[in-house]
């Protein structure tokens, strides 16, 4: 069979033509237009998007942010890794029509932003903006996210963020990141223990269907209860 191979840009043309997300838009347009003050990362949502660009550090990676808006508070809840190579377009297409159907599952929960790595050094937006923009067509906050590794070894916040405010995209500004220091920690920790490999993505999804590309059962043990933000947060 014949085989098409497209880049990111594709991501743009089936936002831009995907039905489901044009339905998304209208849903939110009674949603707060007050912009976030604060942006609260779920445990989970940061180890699993760190752990993604670890396994493909050769690789561009790139994957979605659930959550939900509440007053100046975005909550990021989930992370959903999606690819680290080029992506056959139809596959591309049913996995965010999938990420939908999982944020509909769950009342008030949404496409939020987007985060990526590139195998270089760089901190340019430039290759994912146009996907950005689409998600904030269909959410007026949306956020992007670029992932720095070389924060990772000294136990830092190891992402770099803007969001869409105003019509224009804007610097998040460090302080206004909630991550505990200790889900730092115990990230670096799950990078040297190398638990980043188990991590699945929509890519290693299509080689073999039975992997649970939404990564359910990652945390099990340990590292879950490790992983669970405060109790009262």
């Amino acid at each position: 069979p014949r085989v098409i191979l497209v880049d990111i840009q594709f991501l743009f043309t089936y936002f831009t033509d995907c039905r489901p997300m044009d339905a998304q838009a209208d849903n939110n347009t009674g949603a707060s237009t007050t912009p976030p003050k604060t942006y609260a990362f779920d445990p989970v949502a940061y180890v699993k998007a760190v752990m993604h660009s670890c396994k493909h550090s050769s690789e561009t990676v790139l994957g979605l942010f659930v959550g939900s808006h509440s007053g100046k508070v975005l909550n990021i809840t989930d992370s959903i890794p999606l690819f680290h190579t080029h992506s056959l377009g139809p596959m591309l297409k049913v996995s965010c029509m999938l990420v939908e159907e999982h944020c509909r599952s769950s009342p008030g929960l949404q496409i939020v932003g987007l985060y990526y790595a590139v195998p270089i050094k760089s901190m340019d937006a430039k290759p994912v903006k146009a996907v950005a923009e689409k998600v904030a067509k269909n959410f007026p906050h949306a956020t992007m996210w670029i992932i720095d590794a070389a924060k990772l070894p000294e136990q830092q916040f190891a992402m770099r963020g803007m969001c869409f405010t105003r019509e224009e995209w804007k610097h998040v500004p460090c302080d206004a990141v909630t991550l505990g220091q200790e889900v730092l920690e115990q990230t670096s920790k799950a990078i040297s223990e190398m638990k980043y490999l188990e991590i699945v993505d929509f890519d290693d999804h299509l080689t073999d269907a039975s992997l649970n590309w939404l990564n359910n059962d990652l945390f099990k043990g340990n590292h879950k209860a490790s992983l669970q933000p405060p109790s009262g947060e």
